[in-house]
């Protein structure tokens, strides 16, 4: 056990560090997670990826958004529906991708116009910044349906979505099928101003990472000092990871494997875009690491920190001063110019943040749409996506954010079936039993669809 006792918080003081001393529970939390056999492999392991983490932040830098996988959605088509070889290890290292012309650049303009009509229309939907809204907390539009449903929407969704895998084919977990989840669209504005922003930071939870045993099991090479071979695409647990320990409500309700978005404009390299950090398995084992070295590049297990990490917010935050390895300012970098219909995707786990500025000249578009694979979790949210389009419902993730004129008044909203483009798209939504009898899926699979079917009243 560390030397350092959590009651003396001196060393936090000497550091300099805004890092927040937490209950005594979290010393025993950190006492839990590494097994006293494993702690000398991990202090070997955190030397080690010390420095890979400084050649990496070398590499990001000196490639800048290069350092981002671009793969063209005609050679996914070539290859039976897949990412090419070389393509997918490439997208597993980085975890993240950006897909060329996933669908046409006249159909995802034209996409794009419908969205800004649709806003001129009601003025007074809900969105942020309030004083200038450009994140719209609309679901239910009709470019946003067809974007959901379109064929190679969701031919694209399934290529990265199969770069996961599970240890047991009996496992009821269905990647290749996905789960229609309705989220925003953004509309953001030339601007010199700061008015739109978020900083480096990892979704779906924070301290839950730690503390939630499911969670944590995820990480269960990179505790055991073996980090290296930790495989950060394999989906055992995540389904089951407890996202939001503390009853917030606020968290997201699905388990994205990748978060997504489709381009419906010209964006070049820091016109208010994503920017990411493109190496995944090192920074996420250096996340993960990081509270057990803090206190002067020392182990401990015993002081109750987690930097980045509160109890009680959904988003973990590295910063400079706290994960000063990550050398965020070299290894952060913003995506390659995109184009409308171009689809960009990452890891559930990687760091991303959006530019501070948009310098550019005509708007930044986007239309937010992750893969959620068909899983029994992710099972319960499509249940009420359903509900929702047929209702024309605010989704019940956005209840807390959405008010005043909602879609259900507004009789141009676009949760019909006519908008729904295909027959996948239509079991995304709930609305078309899943085919149990498809050649070639698992077990697992097939009990997976089963089981959706009866839920859905489909037998």
């Amino acid at each position: 056990m560390s030397q350092v006792p959590y009651q003396q918080g001196a060393a936090l003081e000497e550091l300099q560090l805004p890092c927040q001393l937490l209950e005594p529970r979290f010393s025993e939390l950190k006492q839990s997670i590494i097994k006293p056999e494993n702690r000398q492999a991990v202090i070997h392991s955190y030397k080690r990826l010390v420095k890979v983490l400084a050649s990496e932040a070398d590499r990001i830098a000196k490639s800048g958004p290069s350092s981002i996988p671009v793969i063209d959605f005609a050679d996914i088509l070539e290859n039976g529906g897949n990412l090419p070889n070389g393509a997918a290890e490439a997208v597993r290292d980085s975890g993240c991708v950006v897909i060329r012309n996933v669908v046409s650049e006249e159909v995802a303009s034209k996409w794009e116009s419908e969205l800004k009509h649709y806003v001129r229309q009601h003025p007074n939907v809900a969105g942020f910044p309030k004083h200038n809204p450009q994140n719209f907390s609309l679901f239910w539009t009709p470019p946003q349906v067809q974007i959901r449903s379109h064929e190679r929407v969701l031919k694209a969704m399934k290529a990265v979505s199969m770069l996961w895998h599970l240890s047991s084919e009996d496992a009821l977990f269905d990647l290749s099928s996905q789960v229609s989840y309705p989220d925003r669209f953004r509309i953001r504005h030339p601007t010199k101003d700061q008015e739109y922003t978020l900083n480096a930071h990892q979704d779906s939870g924070a301290m839950e990472r730690w503390e939630d045993p499911l969670y944590q099991e995820c990480y269960r090479k990179i505790f055991e000092g073996k980090w290296e071979e930790y495989d950060a695409w394999n989906a055992d647990f995540r389904s089951d990871a407890k996202t939001d320990l503390y009853g917030t409500g606020m968290s997201c309700s699905v388990f994205r494997s990748l978060q997504g978005w489709i381009s419906l404009s010209h964006t070049s390299t820091g016109e208010g875009t994503l920017r990411l950090v493109p190496s995944l398995k090192a920074s996420t084992a250096y996340l993960m690491l990081r509270p057990f070295f803090v206190l002067n590049e020392e182990f401990d297990d015993v002081t109750p920190v987690f930097p980045g990490a509160t109890p009680g917010d959904l988003q973990f935050f590295p910063t400079e001063n706290l994960h000063p390895h990550l050398e965020l300012e070299k290894s952060t970098v913003g995506i390659p110019p995109v184009k409308p219909g171009d689809y960009v995707f990452w890891h559930c786990d990687l760091i991303h943040e959006v530019d501070k500025f948009h310098p550019g000249t005509v708007d930044s578009s986007v239309s937010y749409n992750a893969c959620i694979p068909l899983c029994p979790y992710n099972l319960e949210s499509m249940i009420g996506t359903r509900q929702s389009f047929l209702d024309v419902g605010i989704p019940v993730d956005f209840e807390k954010y959405t008010h005043g004129d909602v879609e259900k008044n507004h009789d141009d909203n676009g949760a019909k079936e006519e908008n729904i483009l295909s027959l996948e798209g239509k079991r995304a939504l709930g609305l078309h039993p899943f085919d149990v009898h498809e050649e070639g899926i698992t077990c697992g699979q097939r009990k997976m669809r089963a089981e959706a079917n009866r839920r859905l009243g489909f037998t």
